[in-house]
């Protein structure tokens, strides 16, 4: 596959179209870019470009077009095709490493640093009719010069990652691939073309000196080729030396570049000086007679004693040089069409030299998106189980899980999803919660309470003052000690089953419930509580069975009440029922989370999963192999079944996944969920 490199951390499924095995057909999607895919790309690309350069240099997205490096800021493409994405994270790899590496100092200083070279500013003005003064010289010197610098420079920084950073060669191959590696290039350079001595051939020959097909027998580029030694380019240390070198380039091609006279333009005989010459034309006359033309008695003609270069011989400079060789017996000829093709590649690596490549931006709106979900913490988890057939045999299934780790009121405003709607309000919902939270607060007091107790006439400890008047009658017995007794950090996970058959009381009272618990423990000290929602939902662009979503709304480690008051009122039920893909998409951070502590998971559900052909005794076995991860690690499990009527097939089932650590209960009744709690507390102690 062409992007085997960016495949490995994005995974298949990035690029997977989702094609039916069976049928071979498409599903319907919605047109436009995925912003869930857009974070989870520019956060990768961001990892990589902290990790190969160090710093913490921010990665965003183009919104206008054109993208550049200014030093501060790398600038991705929103451009998806699989084709592409090797070569982007090569440029955006180019491009961190540019930032960490060069001095943009240089650049900005680059006009002085030409007008303290007076002495070739003077010879290039003596040189070429078409420059009047040093300072003209200045403004012919600096584009060149600016280009080979940053040939150089790309050059020095890209040998750095290859050195430093070898696991990323695979981006950096695509990216010269695709620039400097193109068939028309490798043509181009096997041919006659762009073997003249001027800058444009020399550009063309310099810019593509990694290219194997390069050619040394022209244009004395193999004298270029030895002052550019690519194979210990790395002896240049900064920007500066890079400068030192294209400085050299520069003098070196420009010794061989022919003199620009200036165009003959016949003038009526009014505008001409004495003897017929106008002021240009004897200010040209001057200038070629110190480089040592000779004139006819007229001052019309020069005279040919042979030392000027006309026609071809002009072309080729003020001397062969070393490495102008016989041609080449396998001299590749183009035709128009590929001259065409050639001039585009060579535009397309003027682009890429002058960091002007075209990146495909995002709007406005797609951009909050990206932001949004970036800053939830949204990502996309693999989650595999055992799916059993109807003859009892399995097979090994993989579900994608979407996990929104921060649930954030930017996040409900800009992306859509059926566990959220703007127009919801359970304003109501959660004054009760936060009113009954007070009630079991006061009840679960003892969590935080620390106990003391005092044991005495012992035969070991501290003395007992009380008890020394009986040492003198023979008594032993006078010592005492204290020992007190407080229960350990402690943290809850409460997760609520979000889907449709939840609507209603059922929600409401689970939330009710959730709520009231986050209170209690933000009441209690060293008590943690999360909440988290689960559901098979749509989100963002996804649509159709839509995505298991494990969406974490509260997390009192980084959350206040405040949360619950904002974000709370504008959740709804949506969907079905995915159940254990969700917990196990959360499991490594809910076992992190409960070491050394006294660990709590609540669930609340209403039936068992179902979603998408996750259902029946496999999906049973996958979420009972969940919570045994749970209770393995020492975590109380509770899972409450929120229901009046309960079937005796839902209870079976339910009782598979759960086990004894099912609850059959009137979640209303707030007391008896302070009951159960209470229980799991004193198991702890």
């Amino acid at each position: 596959m062409k992007h085997n490199n960016s495949s490995y951390w994005l995974g298949e499924d990035f690029y997977d179209d989702g094609r039916d095995i069976l049928t071979g057909e498409l599903p319907t999607k919605p047109k436009g870019k995925d912003p869930m895919k857009l974070a989870g790309y520019r956060r990768a690309i961001g990892n990589f470009v902290r990790i190969v350069t160090g710093k913490d240099i921010p990665v965003r997205y183009t919104k206008s077009g054109d993208s550049y490096t200014d030093g501060d800021v790398v600038t991705i493409s929103a451009n998806l095709k699989d084709k592409d994405f090797d070569p982007a994270v090569g440029l955006a790899l180019h491009e961190g490493s540019h930032v960490k590496l060069t001095d943009f100092n240089v650049l900005s200083d680059l006009d002085n640093w030409i007008q303290r070279h007076d002495d070739v500013m003077e010879t290039l003005s003596e040189k070429h009719e078409t420059i009047e003064s040093r300072w003209d010289a200045s403004d012919y010197v600096k584009p060149i010069l600016r280009d080979l610098l940053n040939v150089i420079e790309d050059r020095r920084i890209d040998a750095w990652v290859y050195k430093n950073a070898p696991g990323y060669q695979g981006y950096y191959s695509a990216l010269y691939d695709k620039f400097f590696n193109a068939k028309v290039i490798d043509k181009g350079l096997k041919s006659d073309e762009y073997t003249s001595f001027d800058w444009d051939s020399y550009m063309f020959r310099i810019v593509n000196l990694t290219n194997p097909n390069r050619r040394l027998d022209v244009m004395n580029m193999s004298t270029i080729w030895k002052l550019v030694d690519l194979k210990n380019i790395s002896r240049l240390k900064s920007t500066w030396d890079a400068l030192e070198l294209a400085w050299d380039l520069f003098n070196c091609c420009e010794q061989h570049i022919p003199a620009m006279k200036k165009p003959v333009v016949n003038k009526p005989k009014s505008e001409e000086g004495e003897g017929g010459e106008t002021p240009e034309e004897i200010v040209s006359r001057d200038k070629r007679e110190k480089k040592g033309e000779k004139f006819d008695e007229a001052g019309d003609m020069p005279i040919d004693d042979g030392s000027i270069a006309e026609g071809d011989e002009a072309m080729k400079g003020e001397g062969e040089g070393e490495g102008n060789n016989e041609m080449p017996e396998d001299l590749d000829l183009l035709n128009d069409r590929q001259k065409a093709q050639l001039e585009k590649a060579i535009e397309k690596q003027k682009k890429f030299q002058d960091g002007e490549i075209k990146k495909t931006g995002v709007s406005r709106k797609m951009m909050d998106q990206i932001q949004a979900m970036e800053e939830s913490g949204v990502e996309v988890k693999d989650v595999e189980y055992n799916q059993e057939r109807y003859d009892g045999s399995s097979y090994r299934k993989t579900a994608n899980v979407t996990v929104i780790k921060n649930l954030t009121k930017r996040l409900i405003e800009t992306v859509d999803c059926g566990m959220w709607t703007s127009w919801q309000d359970n304003t109501e919902v959660v004054k009760e919660g936060m009113r009954k939270g007070i009630m079991l607060g006061k009840k679960l007091k003892v969590r935080s309470e620390e106990r003391s107790t005092k044991f005495n006439r012992l035969r070991s400890g501290r003395i007992d003052k009380r008890m020394i008047a009986n040492a003198g009658f023979g008594a032993e017995a006078i010592f005492s000690k204290v020992e007190s007794f407080a229960y350990n950090p402690g943290i809850i996970h409460i997760s609520i089953d979000n889907s449709g058959s939840m609507s209603g009381s059922n929600f409401n009272q689970a939330m009710t419930t959730a709520i009231a618990i986050a209170k209690a423990c933000d009441m209690i000290e060293n008590m943690d509580c999360v909440i988290s929602l689960r559901a098979g939902s749509s989100f963002g662009n996804d649509r159709g069975y839509g995505t298991a979503v494990m969406l974490v709304a509260y997390d009192s480690r980084k959350h206040g009440m405040a949360q619950i008051k904002t974000c709370f009122p504008k959740l709804s039920v949506s969907g079905s029922t995915p159940e254990g893909l969700c917990f196990d998409a959360i499991m490594k951070d809910i076992l992190d989370a409960s070491r050394g502590k006294d660990a709590y998971f609540v669930n609340m559900s209403d039936g068992c999963p179902y979603f998408d052909g996750y259902y029946g005794e496999g999906a049973y076995k996958h979420t009972r192999s969940q919570v045994k991860k749970m209770t393995n690690e020492g975590i109380k499990v509770i899972s409450y079944f929120i229901s009046r009527y309960v079937s005796d097939s839902d209870t079976n089932n339910f009782r598979k996944m759960y086990g004894k650590e099912a609850q059959f209960i009137d979640t209303s009744k707030i007391a008896e969920v302070a009951k159960t709690m209470n229980s799991k507390f004193l198991e702890v102690a």
